[in-house]
């Protein structure tokens, strides 16, 4: 059995055809992309194929189509891609370029952050910023993270951090699901109740029964409605009319200011842990660094 160092890697060249291939699902489309021409991007593949000894795609009139071993090699593929991307981008922070890496809960990133974001970029239009949405908690170590936008701080004791808000939830619903009138007097709710699980992050974020035990609705039970465990996808839920929501206020700003979402009752909850920024103090040696915070904190 040969070692691993003995082993002979194919050509840089061949695994970047095949992959761009993969994702385009046609040769030509992935000549376009690397500016070859499709006789060369398959020769590319068959010499990587050769090299494996394996059959990589199935080829037809229509395109290209990974066969099972083409499909379990391109998810090395791409995650040996993904270490050289963050590797180029964690000496572009060394060189101390004008960008900022913002990794970031999905909903935060897509419900707080982007509304938003347009502010920062036009008064600092020199800075890139990369936004990496990710629920998997961040090793600044490894990773070119300069700030993280969390759930709590406490996985981060050797961190700088700055608290941006506390969220609190209430009852919303889009106005096409409402065709009945909502009577928060008669303490009955007639419609499916979203549910969001988080997993062990749900006993910070208040549910269905305590929001009913809390407003005093002590004879109305929840209603079955579907559950998800993202944020973002069951504020979509409740946009499509698929039931009412227990919506998080910060991130539902813009949705409750175009009445795309109706606040239904005024009672609401907390959720019992902040969000915060976190970031180590390397970050702080960036351009734009400090302003990104002054400019996180004047959103809160």
């Amino acid at each position: 059995m040969k070692s691993l160092k003995a082993v002979r890697l194919p050509k840089l060249t061949a695994i970047l055809a095949f992959e761009t291939a993969a994702k385009t699902g046609s040769l030509a489309s992935a000549a376009v992309q690397l500016s070859l021409t499709p006789a060369a991007i398959s020769q590319q593949i068959r010499q990587l194929e050769q090299h494996l000894a394996i059959q990589l795609f199935t080829r037809s009139t229509s395109g290209v189509e990974l066969t099972p071993q083409g499909s379990a090699y391109l998810a090395y593929v791409q995650q040996a891609f993904e270490t050289l991307r963050m590797a180029q981008q964690s000496m572009a922070r060394d060189k101390g370029e004008l960008s900022l890496n913002i990794f970031a809960l999905p909903a935060l990133a897509s419900r707080w952050l982007n509304p938003n974001l347009k502010q920062w970029l036009t008064q600092y239009p020199d800075t890139d910023i990369r936004i990496h949405a990710t629920h998997a908690p961040v090793d600044f170590n490894r990773t070119a993270a300069d700030f993280y936008l969390a759930f709590g701080d406490e996985h981060y004791p050797q961190q700088e951090k700055v608290r941006l808000f506390q969220d609190w939830v209430f009852p919303v619903a889009s106005p096409e699901l409402l065709t009945r009138p909502w009577s928060e007097g008669k303490k009955q709710i007639n419609y499916p109740m979203i549910q969001v699980d988080w997993g062990k992050e749900g006993q910070f974020l208040p549910d269905w029964h305590e929001w009913l035990l809390s407003a005093k609705w002590l004879q109305c039970t929840p209603n079955r409605g579907p559950i998800y465990n993202l944020t973002s996808m069951a504020i979509d839920a409740a946009l499509a009319g698929n039931g009412i929501l227990l919506g998080q206020q910060q991130l539902i700003k813009k949705e409750l200011a175009d009445g795309r979402l109706i606040q239904l009752s005024k009672h609401q909850l907390p959720v019992t842990k902040p969000y915060y920024l976190i970031y180590p103090k390397r970050t702080l040696d960036k351009p734009r660094a400090a302003e990104f915070i002054q400019w996180m904190l004047s959103l809160c």
